[in-house]
C-alpha cells in the first residue's frame, strides 16, 4: 500500500517462501550462474530502498486513513456494492472496488466528465481470457465481476470535501440509471 518508485519488499514467516521470493527477484539465482526458476531483475536500487524506508514511517498513517475514507465511503455510498469485508480480516483499502450492476463504464465517465471524479478499472479483462492463461471455461461470476468491478479514489489525500463530492457524485449518477 505504498511505492518507493521501482522494487518491492515482501514480508513473511515462511523461511521457504522467503527464499523463493529472493530467487524470483533476482533471475531465478541464489548462486551466480545457476538458475532454479524463470526468474526476473526485480533487485530494489539503494535509492528505491532509501526512498522505501522513509515511506514505510508513513504506512500506518496511510492505512488508517484509508480506512477511515472507506468507512465513510461505506456508510454513503447508494446504488453501488462496495466491497465486502469479512469479519475477522482488516481490510487495507489499497484500492476502494465497488460493483456497479449497470453500466459501469457509463458511470466512470460521467463521474469523470460531470463531477471530475477518477475512477479506475483495474482488471477488465479476467485472466483466463488473457493470452497467457487462456482456457476454454466457463467462470460467469468472474466475468460478471470483470464487468461491474469500479475503483473509487480513497487514497490518504484526500479531503473530507473530496469524499462528499464523490458520494454525491456516485448517488446521483447511480439514481439517474448513468
Amino acid at each position: 500500500n505504498m511505492t518507493s518508485g521501482e522494487g518491492g519488499m515482501v514480508s513473511c514467516a515462511d523461511d521457504e517462501i522467503a527464499r523463493r521470493v529472493k530467487l524470483y527477484r533476482n533471475q531465478g539465482m541464489e548462486r551466480q550462474y545457476h538458475n532454479e526458476v524463470v526468474g526476473l531483475n526485480n533487485r530494489m536500487t539503494d535509492i528505491h530502498a532509501a526512498i522505501g524506508r522513509v515511506q514505510l514511517t508513513k504506512v500506518d498513517a496511510w492505512t488508517r486513513r484509508r480506512q477511515e475514507n472507506a468507512a465513510f465511503l461505506s456508510a454513503n455510498l447508494t446504488g453501488v456494492t462496495p466491497p465486502p469485508v469479512a469479519a475477522d480480516a482488516v481490510h487495507v483499502y489499497h484500492q476502494y472496488t465497488v460493483r456497479v450492476p449497470q453500466d459501469r463504464d457509463g458511470l466512470a465517465t460521467a463521474l469523470r466528465e460531470e463531477y471530475a471524479v477518477g475512477s479506475g478499472q483495474f482488471y477488465p479483462v479476467p485472466n483466463h481470457r488473457l493470452k497467457p492463461f487462456q482456457a476454454d471455461v466457463d467462470l460467469p461470476e468472474t466475468e460478471r465481476a470483470a464487468r461491474e468491478c469500479l475503483s473509487l479514489p480513497v487514497h490518504p489525500s484526500l479531503s473530507q470535501g473530496d469524499l462528499e463530492r464523490i458520494v454525491t457524485a456516485v448517488n446521483a449518477l447511480a439514481k439517474a440509471g448513468a
